[in-house]
């Protein structure tokens, strides 16, 4: 289950609605998302392009919700499936993976711990 750990709140989160409700799938993981042109935060790149990372929860995140989008230093801990000492780059689809085929999103301190540097 990822959550964020440290962050500068006054330079490193961003706020805006969700377009959809996020899917269930995505709960609690690192999903890389964009603003659409409604002005409104989607999965993966949207128009903006991939701005940050968000942790959709059971609790949070339908349509129309507010949405923290993390960045600049942010670290999200408890993060499955990743290794340390790594690179992780999305997708315009918002997928994470160690292949340079988007945007970078951060590096791995600890197999867990990512550190966000969009």
């Amino acid at each position: 289950m990822a959550r964020i750990d440290k962050t500068q709140s006054a330079i490193a989160v961003t706020r805006a609605l969700a377009n959809a409700d996020f899917a269930q799938g995505d709960f609690d993981k690192l999903v890389p998302v964009g603003i659409n042109a409604t002005g409104k935060v989607v999965k993966g790149a949207g128009q903006t392009g991939v701005i940050g990372i968000a942790i959709p929860g059971r609790t949070a995140y339908k349509a129309g919700s507010v949405v923290d989008i993390f960045g600049n230093g942010s670290e999200a801990v408890e993060c499955a499936g990743l290794a340390a000492g790594t690179k992780y780059y999305s997708d315009a689809a918002g997928a994470i993976s160690t292949t340079n085929t988007g945007t970078y999103i951060g590096f791995t301190v600890e197999a867990d711990r990512l550190v966000i540097v969009i």
